[in-house]
């Protein structure tokens, strides 16, 4: 196909889906001309309340993106970490199709506010306590918790809506004490 589709894609995603659907439009885009016979089964942001294992998977990647190149290092044990993620919350085959697409989503520059903004439109407060937990395991998993990570975390958070006090008792969860150390 000729190197539009990615864009085609993209752009069809962000009228219909906001930035989360433009990320995951022009991802998908970059596959199909990559690759052959790729199929998704992404679940959209349809305008409901409640959350879609798939609305949750699409948003854990392009958030696991964000908090991967906050340090300009990808490393093994990190994408290991997501797909480790992908694998026990979802299946085999779903890890296998959002690992492909999260290398695409990997190489964009990604609108990191809206793309939040939308998802605290559509998820709930626990849901999204839950992303700022796991992202924070993504950061640990090189086996130290980096300070430009946590800057990204603590910058998502933020535009999740996501209270100070919750985002320093998740924080609080990835560091030792020190009083009894």
């Amino acid at each position: 196909m000729a190197s539009w589709t990615k864009w085609l894609w993209g752009g069809l995603g962000w009228a219909m889906l906001g930035p989360i659907g433009g990320i995951m439009g022009y991802a998908m885009g970059s596959l199909s001309e990559n690759a052959q016979g790729f199929h998704s089964g992404y679940q959209n942001i349809d305008g409901n309340s409640s959350t879609k294992a798939g609305d949750f998977g699409a948003a854990m990647l392009i958030l696991f993106a964000a908090v991967m190149k906050a340090d300009n290092k990808l490393t093994k044990s990190e994408l290991d970490f997501v797909k480790q993620f992908f694998l026990q919350q979802f299946n085999a085959q779903y890890a296998s199709n959002r690992m492909r697409l999260f290398r695409e989503i990997l190489k964009q520059d990604l609108p990191l506010r809206e793309v939040c903004l939308q998802i605290k439109t559509y998820m709930d407060h626990p849901s999204r306590l839950q992303m700022i937990h796991i992202l924070f395991g993504l950061s640990q998993a090189d086996g130290h918790v980096h300070p430009l990570e946590v800057r990204v975390i603590h910058t998502i958070s933020g535009y999740l809506g996501v209270s100070i006090k919750d985002f320093k008792s998740i924080e609080a969860m990835f560091y030792k004490d020190s009083a009894t150390a």
